[in-house]
């Protein structure tokens, strides 16, 4: 039997592959845009309607006056027409996750030009509950053409906010202006702003280490943002960040990502549940009244990374994947 100071090997291991990829950094053959280059790059895209955010200055300094008419999605969330969650009893729910080549494509824009690749498309958007728009910025606003089409299908579209393990000046997420997160209001305005319905909050790197009392003030400022957010509009957490300030993904509901979805809509989890993890899930949700439709179990119909440590990602189809780099999320117990 082990003490209860034997080392937990796991933890450790994790933050000794953290620190090699800080040392080691990017392939040197893959050379990362410049400052500038992605500054020049980030305006090009706003006059087609593309809009994110790279850092948090970019965030801070956004203004609702900003905002270009062509950005702005014009059609309001109508309800939805289909049965698919008319029959009695519990229901379950969608979420469809894109993550297609990095975002941001022509295709997407306001002045699309003719395809002559690959684009991604969406259909049987009946079925589809929650649409999120999903790319490696720190601040993801869903282009307009996505937000129309959607909204005219009933299904609500929430915008990315992440910060990854490289994301610079993290500790500016909890900065405040006359007592209120500067954030939690930007996120707000920006989804007012840009017609669309919230967020999907994903935080890949560890609270840092000079911030007291990091995750009581992560959920005052979730709490935040979530009651400053319409009735209709949507926060929702990602299974990374627990609240011993680590990345540690939980794969479900469990007491060190409870209090952030308390605060939130709902949980989307990571892709490496199990049955057993589901039904502790299940149970933990009923026991703190939480409702099984607001967690959202993650399949990787990508099926990348199936040869890293631990239980294998849960996948669609089962074996390889199905080649979409889509992220496809339900409570498949319900």
């Amino acid at each position: 039997m082990y003490s209860a100071t034997f080392p937990d090997w796991k933890r450790i291991g994790r933050r000794i592959s953290k620190k090699l990829r800080d040392v080691l950094g990017p392939h040197p053959n893959v050379p990362s845009p410049s400052v500038e280059e992605r500054r020049a790059q980030r305006l090009r895209d706003a006059l087609v309607g593309l809009v994110y955010f790279d850092t948090f200055e970019e965030l801070e300094s956004w203004h609702p006056t900003n905002v270009d008419p062509i950005q702005q999605a014009n059609q309001p969330l109508l309800p939805r027409v289909s049965n698919v969650h008319n029959q009695d009893g519990p229901k379950t729910r969608l979420l469809l996750c894109h993550d297609y080549k990095g975002g941001y494509h022509e295709y997407e824009s306001v002045r699309p030009s003719p395809l002559n690749s690959e684009s991604y498309s969406c259909k049987h958007l009946r079925y589809v509950d929650t649409f999120v728009y999903f790319s490696h910025k720190l601040l993801c606003i869903p282009p307009p053409a996505w937000i129309n089409v959607l909204h005219r299908h009933g299904v609500e579209v929430l915008g990315t906010f992440l910060i990854e393990p490289q994301t610079p000046k993290m500790d500016r997420l909890l900065m405040k202006t006359n007592g209120k997160f500067t954030v939690a209001k930007q996120l707000t305005d920006m989804a007012d702003a840009y017609g669309f319905d919230g967020w999907l909050l994903n935080i890949e790197q560890d609270a840092p280490v000079t911030c007291q009392d990091w995750h009581r003030n992560l959920v005052d400022f979730l709490d935040e943002l979530q009651v400053s957010m319409s009735k209709h509009k949507k926060v929702f957490w990602y299974d990374a960040l627990t609240t011993e300030g680590d990345v540690y993904y939980q794969n479900g509901l469990t007491s060190m990502n409870r209090p952030y979805v308390q605060s939130t809509s709902g949980l989307f989890t990571n892709y490496k549940w199990t049955e057993k993890k589901l039904a502790q899930s299940e149970l933990f949700a009923v026991e703190l009244g939480i409702p099984l439709t607001r967690i959202f179990f993650g399949i990787d119909v990508w099926a990348q990374n199936t040869d890293m440590p631990g239980p294998p990602r849960v996948t669609y189809p089962p074996v390889g994947g199905g080649g979409t780099n889509t992220g496809l999320v339900s409570f498949s117990r319900l």
